[in-house]
């Protein structure tokens, strides 16, 4: 049934009574109340303001991965499930207890973390309001009063008393969508929980592996640094001699110094990276407990194969993503909320009852109660021009929420594309790069042996020597990419859904905190 239908009933009497019409007013006193609560209730049934919510089908879901090559594909068929694979700690099947630690800090303190679960709360609170307002409403007041006579001096008191109880029927929705619309909030607050903690493990073991990467970096160049002096020292010598000239004897100390500066930036891009991790952990940059847990002796990068993550389908990985269950609840509370702006046009019945007394005396008060029942009605649906806007802007509000929902998708599958790309392209990389530094090897030691011998000019030496250096450092970097990816493939994947969190007060403990206004701890 429209809302145009009931209107004329609303509005202004017809000219002319109806047969209807001469009937109803007929009717005892009492009875036309109780008629416009059946035809309340009887409009309430004919017209349902609740959106049924389908899932959006704008992105096109593939059916496979185009990363995966064909033998990628079939390897994948008889990996493990990936549920299976990414649940338990994934992580610790590198069976390192320093990343452990450092993971298991910083899912108990990060303040990212802290602040998501925060939110998590304030949205259970929300609901809780909206939950509230599906209640019998209760009031009570007490009053005295005292009046003089300013002509004959005389005074009299007066007592009262009332306690009342309202409640909203809820005939077009409104509350229940506002509830509705509440709850899905707080699944989004417990889906940002945990993708705030699957991207925490990646980022926390990321800025693990760069700092021993940084390490090995360091390493090197102090070898590099050792065998220039070597060299410089023999170069220093025939040059004594007179075997060789100034030129080359500078070309070995420009090395040098070229070795030092390099080093010195490397000592500094590591110390960034220290305090960013402290960070991390929720520590001061310059807070000495890390370097107990993170000595910077450590300068192997775990040199086991990287444990396999099954890529899965994308459907699959989608249904699991915390962050795509994250943007589809909110576009389903935008969808509620606008399903409580339509019915918050519609009438709005109320019921309400009451228990008062009132005497001169205080002992008597109570001695004549007096009880009432009454209903109100409200036509809010009469501001025809604000309806219109705000339906609109529910309307703009659930395309904008659509739009960051398809979206989410699309970047979804990006990254997944992306890491898996990237993993078969450095497993290939990294042969040739071994083969590289083995030949890079050979040619140092030939023309180590030819230097000395005199066959060949001190620059080609020092030229192989960085050629050597390069491609060490460009087979540690390989390494130290493959780990990332693996982490990068691990939070697109959808991560562990079962992540520890930081604990919060819960709801009842911050409602009771309030009552009392008292600290938490």
């Amino acid at each position: 049934m429209s809302l145009s239908s009931v209107t004329p009933v609303l509005g202004q009497a017809p000219v002319a009574r109806s047969s209807a019409a001469t009937d109803a007013a007929a009717l005892p006193r009492w009875k036309t109340p109780f008629c416009a609560v059946l035809a309340m209730l009887f409009l309430a049934g004919c017209s349902s303001l609740t959106s049924s919510y389908e899932s959006p089908q704008a992105v096109a879901i593939p059916s496979q991965w185009s990363a995966l090559t064909s033998s990628s594909q079939a390897a994948q068929s008889q990996s493990p499930l990936l549920v299976e694979a990414l649940q338990g700690a994934w992580w610790r099947q590198f069976d390192d207890p320093v990343l452990n630690q450092l993971i298991d800090m910083a899912l108990a303190r990060n303040s990212d973390l802290v602040s998501a679960a925060w939110n998590l709360r304030q949205a259970e609170l929300t609901l809780g309001l909206t939950q509230d307002r599906q209640t019998p409403t209760v009031g009570a007041n007490a009053g005295a009063n005292i009046s003089r006579n300013l002509d004959n001096g005389t005074s009299s008191r007066s007592y009262s008393a009332n306690v009342g109880v309202s409640y909203e029927l809820d005939l077009w929705g409104r509350l229940s969508s506002q509830t509705d619309a509440a709850q899905w909030r707080v699944v989004a607050s417990e889906q940002d929980l945990q993708s705030t903690a699957v991207a925490l493990v990646a980022t926390v073991a990321t800025q693990y592996w760069q700092l021993i990467y940084q390490n090995e970096q360091i390493v090197n160049g102090l070898q590099s640094l050792s065998y220039l002096r070597e060299a410089q020292q023999l170069v220093q010598v025939q040059y004594d001699a007179g075997g060789v000239s100034g030129l080359e004897l500078q070309e070995a100390r420009r090395s040098i110094a070229s070795q030092e500066a390099e080093l010195a930036q490397l000592r500094q891009a590591r110390q960034s990276s220290r305090n960013a991790l402290a960070v991390l952990l929720q520590l001061p940059p310059s807070d000495q407990s890390l370097e107990q847990i993170l000595p910077l002796t450590r300068i192997a990068l775990p040199t086991a194969d990287v444990p396999e993550l099954p890529a899965g389908i994308p459907a699959e990985v989608l249904a699991r993503r915390p962050d795509v269950h994250a943007a589809e609840s909110r576009l389903r509370a935008t969808l509620a909320d606008g399903d409580a702006i339509r019915a918050s046009y519609y009438p709005t019945f109320s019921l309400t009852a009451g228990l008062g007394s009132a005497s001169n005396s205080l002992s008597q008060w109570l001695s004549n109660p007096i009880g009432s029942l009454g209903a109100s009605l409200t036509l809010p649906f009469l501001q025809h021009t604000q309806m219109r806007l705000n339906n609109a802007v529910s309307r703009a509000t659930y395309e904008a929420a659509l739009n960051g929902f398809e979206r989410t998708l699309l970047t979804a599958l990006q990254e997944v594309e992306d890491a898996l790309g990237a993993r078969e392209q450095l497993s290939q990389q990294r042969q040739w790069l071994q083969e590289q530094l083995d030949a890079a090897d050979r040619v140092q030691d030939i023309n180590e042996v030819r230097y000395r011998t005199g066959a060949t000019s001190l620059r080609v030496w020092l030229d192989a020597q960085e050629a050597r250096r390069n491609a060490q450092l460009a087979l540690s970097a390989n390494r130290f990419n493959q780990l990332s990816n693996q982490l990068t493939l691990y939070k697109a994947l959808g991560g562990d859904t079962q992540l520890p969190t930081p604990q919060v007060p819960s709801v009842q403990e911050l409602i009771d905190a309030a009552a009392h206004n008292t600290v938490l701890p």
